[in-house]
């Protein structure tokens, strides 16, 4: 069975978007200039979704990503893990399926609403790449109270086989391990990742260093691979800058990559569509956190999966 997809990123996290309505052929490619790729009358059926992404997301033999989104004519939304498994939340993949929404000309007001297994979710729209998600209130993972901006302590203070780690333990959708780089020492990234990774060893962490570069921006360094990582990631790095005197409650959260070594100007400059990078609020009198950004396509192709039950 052929399939036609499109792999899109946002901070790094990437995904695959398969657009049923481009199966039946009722849908046109995102620039609006020709059909979408894929053969009309073809369609998948919901039964095999959980297959498909453990093939379409596999990093060695399939497309590689953290996630696959089925997206139908509708605005229903399936988003699974690469382990076939629905998600829970998946605030990376939405901002994805937004941007794929609004280039495909399906959305042309304020807001955008998925139908998700878990119910309606609506995506703001700012401007035509600008798209701001609600993700909650923060909470400690180690406490389990809820964070609130005036909070006086985030920073924790862990031991963990004779290493001390000063660090905040943050669960934004995601659990968010978060240390300022000054607090490492001599400890690299994947030595600080294997490290918090220890400390919480019934929860699948994502290590995060944030270096504030000034009140309104923050540069991280991380690896978010879950179906709401980079979220979780800009908004924990928020609520830790915070609560630490170092930024105020807006932020641009820029995601490091490789060969930039940390130059945020560098970063900046690579990021042609706004895609490396996550404004992050944080509303003071909800205390609710946001998240503004667009995803970004990556390419386009078809991917030749063995046939599945629903396919004509």
């Amino acid at each position: 069975m052929n399939i036609p997809f499109y792999k899109m990123q946002i901070a790094g996290n990437g995904f695959v978007l398969v657009d049923l309505a481009a199966l039946s052929g009722k849908t046109r490619a995102p620039d609006a200039t020709r059909d979408a790729p894929g053969e009309g009358g073809n369609s998948v059926d919901p039964a095999s979704y959980p297959t498909l992404a453990r093939i379409l997301c596999d990093r060695r033999y399939g497309i590689g990503a953290s996630g696959i989104i089925f997206l139908s004519a509708d605005n229903s939304i399936r988003v699974l893990g690469p382990k076939g498994r629905l998600a829970e939340t998946a605030d990376d993949a939405i901002l994805c399926a937004t941007r794929f929404a609004f280039d495909s000309g399906r959305t042309a007001a304020r807001s955008v609403t998925f139908r998700t297994n878990r119910g309606d979710r609506s995506v703001d729209i700012l401007g035509a790449h600008e798209f701001r998600i609600a993700l909650g209130s923060p909470f400690s993972i180690l406490g389990g109270a809820v964070i609130t901006p005036d909070a006086k302590r985030v920073v924790e203070s862990l031991e963990i086989g004779g290493t001390t780690l000063s660090c905040s333990a943050i669960h934004v959708r995601e659990d968010v391990v978060t240390a300022f780089p000054r607090a490492l020492g001599t400890l690299d990234f994947p030595g600080f990742s294997g490290l918090a990774r220890r400390a919480f060893p019934a929860r699948d962490v994502i290590p995060s260093v944030a270096q504030a570069i000034t009140r309104e921006t923050i540069l991280v360094r991380s690896l978010p691979r879950q179906e709401s990582g980079a979220s979780a990631v800009a908004c924990a790095a928020l609520a830790t800058a915070v609560c630490s005197g170092q930024t105020e409650t807006d932020a641009i959260v820029i995601f490091e990559s490789a060969g930039t070594d940390g130059n945020p100007d560098e970063e900046i400059g690579r990021d042609r569509d706004n895609s490396r990078r996550l404004a992050a609020s944080w509303d003071v009198r909800a205390n609710e956190m946001y998240v503004t950004g667009s995803g970004g396509y990556l390419f386009e192709g078809t991917f030749d999966a063995p046939d599945m039950p629903g396919a004509d």
